[in-house]
Order: structure tokens, then sequence, then C-alpha cells
């Protein structure tokens, strides 16, 4: 449930966040009839189907998208956990899988990568190998100069 419902978020940041919208404010609403969808119209997957992808107000079609981002983070959140257990790991697996989902969709419709959650995937890459004593932080340093300093070179 917990990643169909940050898939409920994914869906909210690829659409707002290359547009320069609030990801907060305001709530999800019909882009039709601009009525507010009410929080029992808002679960994720099940409203999709119970709906039938359609606004409850005016009819209007959601896209089937909203509801396979909210199926492929669910289903990536129970995949990692099954692999992992619950583990500290598992936060940062959490995290990094959520945010390469929603950057792999503002790239298929904008052909862009934010940079909040690129840079942030960097950061929680090398905090994770700082507090696991299983992965070597140094290992995750070079990493990042190598990996950093190649994409540098390429934009230099």
């Amino acid at each position: 449930m917990l990643g169909a419902i940050l898939g409920s978020f994914a869906n909210v940041v690829i659409y707002r966040w290359p547009q320069e919208m609030s990801v907060v404010t305001p709530r999800s609403h019909c882009y039709q009839c601009k009525k507010t969808i009410a929080w029992f119209d808002n679960i994720p997957v099940l409203s999709w189907l119970i709906l039938g992808g359609r606004c409850r107000y005016c009819s209007a079609r959601f896209s089937v998208r909203y509801a396979l981002v909210e199926l492929l983070v669910g289903v990536t959140f129970a995949a990692l956990y099954l692999h992992v257990g619950l583990e500290w790991v598992l936060l940062e697996y959490f995290l990094f899988s959520w945010a390469l989902i929603t950057a792999c969709f503002i790239d298929l419709d904008h052909m862009l990568l934010p940079d909040v959650l690129t840079l942030s995937g960097i950061v929680i890459g090398f905090v994770g190998a700082v507090l696991n004593p299983e992965r070597s932080w140094l290992d995750s340093f070079y990493g990042i100069l190598m990996g950093g300093g190649f994409l540098w070179a390429i934009a230099y």
C-alpha cells in the first residue's frame, strides 16, 4: 500500500514538476471540470478501477497511466521488501526506486531529468553507503567522482 500511495504522489510530481507547479497545492482535481477529487476517489489503483478511469462529476477520462504508475511503484516496493526484508537499507531502496520511476516518466514526457531527483539520488546513495557497513563509502565516493566527472566532461 505504501508503494501505491507514493506512486500516486509520483503521478503528481510527474505531471506538475516539469510545469513548475507546486506538488503540494492545489489538491488533485479533474482537469476538465476543475472539481477537487475527493479522498475516496483518490485511493491508488482501486479508485481508478471503480470509476472506470473517469471523473465522478463530468465523466472525463483519466489516463490509465495514473493507475499503472501507482501499481508499478507498489509492486516495486513489494518486490524490494520481499528481497531485502525489513532492514534499514530498504528505506534507501524505496527512496531510490521511487525517484528512478518518477524520473523515468518525466524523461519520457519531457526529455529532461530534474536535478532534484538525480542529485538527491547521489546523496541517498552516498549516505546509504556511509551508514551501511556492508558497503564501502569509498567506492561510493569514487562512483560519484567518476559518474559526475564523466557527465561534467560531456557538458563542458
